[in-house]
């Protein structure tokens, strides 16, 4: 609970905000049109005879992305006629060979260009322009089955070519259903809001259907249910979209115009998928027991410094903490009563302690938080590191890990990609065993962490818990799983640790963001052998760090073997030889193969796609 004199700062911050800039009022005026969330069940307008009949308008009013009784913003919306507006717009859904008849009438001051109106596939470049005060129709069939979104700008900035302030929510779902079929999916709209940016800190307000976590829509399925979304990214910046607790398949992709449909053995099993500006994804996943999350892995669309409160307040400290899960924006809660089945086990469990501990500067990096490992009475390394211990676990053989928090400031663990219960997830506050909620690890307290990896792969550890301040000050680290019976050969089998420093710190400082590469932004030389067969993994764990990677030599880029993503075994089609290049996003693990037949020297380079981070690593083939 906040105290009394930081709602008072804060809504006094509102109120001066709205006076002084227009776009945020602490309370509705009688005049005022109240924007609706639009949870995307019902579709828009009239289908009859094959025919849909839809009248639109581009209005205003005051939208809640938090609690209908909180702060609202003032933007712009699209309203079915004779409806109140709604953040998504209307839903669009037709079966495949409908006739589709759209008006849009605009009550806004400025042009509106109306995106994606036309028939799928179709050309980006086909828009419908529609005047202030006047009206404009479109008609044509629905094209392909797929995942389409249509938007529009109105005078606001744009980027990719995207508008991200006042007009940044008008967008909405546009569904083209198999004829004959049943719809038995969800749809999600992820949108932005971005208001005047910080050297290091973004004032984004992000939403899921129009609300922000906690007051997104809560959902609940029965054990081993087959869950169906479709997600739709409408604003202007990248989401990388990880869940908790078990993976999920991508069945298509789209980029707004097209929507790919994967074959049934090309579709990847992920726990975190990129969806870039405009894009769209259908996934589906079998519903475990437990409480999770889903959530956008960029801290800037999950901080609960990100708030309608704080995008506009000249002191973003004033609203540090947002329940006890420390979230917001980009992040959906899921319950599915009953217990996870366990996992076949075998041998004793092992019993590891996890040091939670201030950290110092190293490697030019300045000082923070990370960890250290002990088991049987020794500590690795020998001091705190940057990144934290790689973990080495043994598929199928249980572990018991004692989180020790020797911080002045709580903390929590997240085991990213592994199955679990819910309980030792890391979501403090959300996570459930019974009628207890996965606790905080207070400054001198502990929590011991048990499960038992049911598979082989790539994953991560890392702070759930303040993360703008603690994933930034260095609390992470690389999980590997191997077969029983294996050893993890750190010659062979190696490792590069994508992550960021710097943004906001507890001390009130800020610190140019920066790319770090196995914790060093200039790490040492590497030298591999000719002919020797290595399994390079790749983790990325910044905290906002997308970006391009690639390993070329003296004739170009080198071929590689794609192994596994997340952890997951790519399929056969997509396990193949292929040049050495990348996208990877916060959130997300690579496995590949690589076997150097030539000597000479290597470079591995990583270039962030938005923010000024070229990391190299130079590897002399011997």
């Amino acid at each position: 609970m906040y105290s009394s004199s930081v709602v008072f700062k804060v809504w006094f911050a509102i109120l001066i905000c709205g006076l002084l800039s227009g776009p945020i009022s602490a309370e509705q005026s009688p005049a005022s049109v109240s924007i609706h969330a639009n949870e995307n069940r019902t579709p828009a307008g009239e289908l009859k005879d094959g025919i849909l009949t839809l009248h639109l308008e581009l209005t205003s009013g005051n939208w809640y992305p938090e609690a209908d009784d909180g702060p609202s913003m003032q933007i712009e919306a699209f309203a079915e006629e004779g409806k109140a507006p709604q953040v998504p717009g209307p839903l669009i859904r037709v079966p495949q060979g409908t006739e589709i008849r759209v008006s849009f009438h605009n009550a806004l001051a400025a042009t509106a260009i109306i995106h994606g109106m036309h028939q799928h596939p179709g050309d980006a470049k086909d828009v419908l322009q529609v005047p202030p005060g006047e009206t404009r129709e479109v008609h044509f069939l629905a094209g392909e089955p797929g995942t389409y979104q249509y938007y529009a700008s109105a005078g606001g900035p744009t980027t990719r070519p995207r508008p991200f302030r006042e007009d940044s929510q008008l967008s909405g779902a546009f569904i083209v259903d198999p004829p004959g079929s049943v719809p038995h999916d969800r749809v999600f709209v992820l949108g932005v809001w971005r208001g005047e940016t910080a050297p290091t800190l973004s004032k984004d307000v992000a939403v899921i259907n129009g609300k922000s976590w906690p007051y997104t829509e809560r959902l609940s399925y029965s054990a081993g249910e087959e869950v169906h979304w479709r997600m739709l990214n409408a604003s202007d910046v990248n989401h990388p979209m990880h869940l908790h607790g078990s993976y999920y398949r991508v069945e298509s992709m789209g980029d707004g115009e097209r929507d790919r449909m994967f074959p049934t053995d090309d579709q990847r099993t992920v726990f975190t998928q990129l969806l870039p500006p405009g894009s769209s994804m259908t996934t589906s996943w079998t519903a475990v027991p437990g409480r999770w999350i889903f959530h956008c892995h960029l801290m800037a669309h999950e901080a609960p410094s990100r708030t309608v409160a704080v995008a506009l307040s000249p002191d973003p400290e004033m609203i540090h903490e947002h329940g006890q899960n420390h979230m917001a924006g980009l992040v959906l809660g899921i319950t599915v009563p009953g217990e996870r089945p366990h996992v076949v086990a075998h041998g004793s469990a092992r019993k590891l302690r996890l040091l939670v501990r201030e950290r110092p500067a190293v490697n030019g990096v300045a000082a923070g938080f990370g960890y250290q490992l002990e088991e049987s009475h020794r500590l690795s390394p020998a001091s705190v590191s940057l990144p934290g211990p790689t973990l080495v676990l043994e598929r199928g053989r249980p572990v018991e890990i004692t989180v020790v928090n020797q911080l002045n400031e709580p903390t929590s663990v997240h085991w990213h990609g592994m199955e679990l219960e819910s309980y030792y997830d890391g979501v403090a506050g959300w996570g459930m065993r019974g009628h207890y909620l996965t606790p905080t690890i207070a400054p001198g307290q502990s929590f011991c962490a048990r499960f038992t990896p049911p598979r082989s792969g790539t994953f991560i550890y890392h702070t759930h818990l303040d993360d703008e301040i603690q994933l930034a000050g260095g609390l992470y680290g690389a999980m590997v799983v191997v077969d029983p019976g294996a050893k993890f050969d750190s010659d062979s089998e190696q490792l590069f640790v994508i992550s960021g420093w710097g943004g906001r710190r507890s001390f009130d400082s800020q610190i140019p963001i920066s790319g770090l590469l196995n914790g060093s932004p200039q790490p040492t030389a590497l030298h591999w052998q000719v002919g020797k067969s290595y399994r390079v993994r790749f983790i990325n764990i910044s905290s906002a760090i997308i970006g391009s990677l690639s390993v070329t030599g003296t004739d170009g880029p080198v071929q590689w073997r794609a192994c596994a993503k997340d952890g997951a075994d790519l399929p056969a089609s997509q396990a193949v030889l292929q040049d050495a290049k990348l996208t990877i996003a916060p959130g997300e693990t690579y496995d590949f193969e690589y076997k150097p037949n030539q000597p000479g020297p290597l470079k591995m380079e990583f270039k962030a796609l938005a923010v000024p981070v070229d990391l190299t690593q130079s590897i002399e083939v011997e």
